[in-house]
């Protein structure tokens, strides 16, 4: 039993719904995460894709991250990852959550840049985040690349190791 007090209702219902909350989602391991990253970026079919990331968003670790050599040319990137990049893409999600009532749940957080687009996909079922770096010229306002993310996702997943 939790021992908090809350001085209102809304206040227990988030920290119910943040901390006691029992889901059916499927935890997605490290091992199952580089399976995804290398499943996706090897992909015919999301080419565009320069570098990725997968994040626990209970903890905001980096569970896996890889990137292409044309975006490891292109940045000046030398290693795959950002160590606060977990950190920085559940500061963000917390953010966008605070107008979740008014606006639903986050499809996509998706940011533009001189050079590349970032997008930020939650994927509730699995309790991760999956960070994207496209080339500028994708049309990331379609949900064409989320789905097909959370389908190779899934197909990962599912398949025997």
């Amino acid at each position: 039993m939790c021992s908090k007090f809350f001085d209102s209702k809304k206040q227990l219902k988030d920290h119910i719904d943040k901390n006691h909350r029992i889901t059916n989602y499927m935890a997605v391991t490290s091992s199952e995460a580089e399976r995804i990253v290398d499943d996706i970026l090897s992909s015919n079919d999301v080419d565009k894709i320069l570098a990725i990331s997968i994040i626990d968003k209970r903890g905001g670790n980096i569970l896996a991250a890889k990137s292409r050599q044309s975006f490891k040319e292109a940045f000046g990137v030398t290693t795959d990852g950002d160590r606060y990049g977990g950190t920085l893409a559940i500061a963000t999600l917390s953010l966008v959550n605070e107008v979740r009532d008014i606006f639903g749940e986050p499809q996509a957080i998706i940011t533009v840049h001189k050079d590349c687009k970032l997008m930020l996909l939650p994927m509730p079922l699995h309790d991760i985040l999956v960070g994207l770096v496209v080339e500028r010229s994708v049309d990331v306002d379609d949900d064409k690349i989320a789905k097909r993310i959370e389908r190779l996702l899934i197909d990962t997943i599912v398949k025997p190791q």
